[in-house]
């Protein structure tokens, strides 16, 4: 684990992430970060945020650390793109910032119940760590090149700024 001071909750998601094979961790990514591109990591845990007010529940996005909102578009854009070539074919796709073409049973159930019980600091830890496993090429079991997120910014940056916008 790249991040500390975060709970055994997180620690036995990575766990159980660390014995998947590529294709089933990169299933993990595009689900949780197709969860953040629709604004389903937020403080309250509602899967429907748009329908309250903003003062009412934070939402975690891009914005909220300085990114541009459709920064992760790119990174989803490129995991589809590693998905497919894994699985060899052409489902998975981007659609208006929504992975399509991955049917729900493909995706580790186990896993995301998990990741959908943690708190809202819990999830911002779990993104924190995928941003930098990924950066770092220690995400996937096989050598696969990563597209950096920024030129400016490593995964280091970035889940620093995350960690800083915790509550």
């Amino acid at each position: 684990m790249y991040i500390t001071n975060t709970s055994e909750k997180v620690i036995d998601l990575f766990d159980k992430i660390d014995e998947l094979n590529s294709t089933h961790k990169v299933r993990f990514i595009l689900y949780v970060f197709d969860l953040l591109n629709n604004n389903q990591i937020n403080d309250k845990n509602q899967m429907n945020p748009d329908l309250y007010e903003k003062d009412d529940l934070e939402i975690f996005n891009a914005e909220s650390i300085g990114f541009p909102p459709d920064f992760f578009d790119v990174f989803l854009y490129f995991n589809v793109m590693v998905y497919n070539k894994l699985v060899n074919s052409t489902e998975a796709y981007l659609e208006y910032g929504n992975v399509m073409g991955i049917e729900n049973k493909t995706i580790d159930m186990e896993l995301a119940s998990k990741f959908s019980k943690l708190n809202y600091n819990e999830k911002l830890d779990v993104i924190s760590e995928l941003i930098i496993r990924y950066d770092n090429e220690t995400y996937f079991n096989e050598e696969i090149s990563m597209m950096p997120f920024a030129s400016d910014r490593s995964g280091f940056d970035i889940a620093k700024a995350i960690q800083d916008f915790k509550k």
